[in-house]
């Protein structure tokens, strides 16, 4: 497995998770989005390929990718932070 696909698949999961799990909790009606499968396994192919010419490159990518999911609204629902800080109580 290529270094970068485990951070890769983490983005996809939490992506998933946020849109299945987190805004049903906020009390948000989202519909879930299976692009989000595909997307996730583009994406770890596609870092798995740039790792034959970089591998830091790629492993960078992916790590970015990873804050971007966490606090850039992807899909149907807002961002995991988002739903995190009002599942809280911290956002009325």
């Amino acid at each position: 497995m290529a270094a970068s696909t485990g951070i890769v698949l983490a983005v996809g999961s939490i992506t998933a998770a946020n849109e299945l799990i987190f805004a049903p909790l906020d009390g948000q009606k989202v519909s879930f989005n299976w692009r989000i499968i595909p997307a996730t396994g583009g994406l770890a192919l596609a870092l798995a390929g740039l790792e034959h010419l970089s591998r830091p490159f790629a492993v960078g990518l992916a790590w970015l990718a990873l804050v971007a999911v966490l606090t850039v609204p992807f899909g149907n629902a807002p961002t995991p932070l988002q739903n995190a800080i009002t599942i809280m109580g911290y956002n009325k």
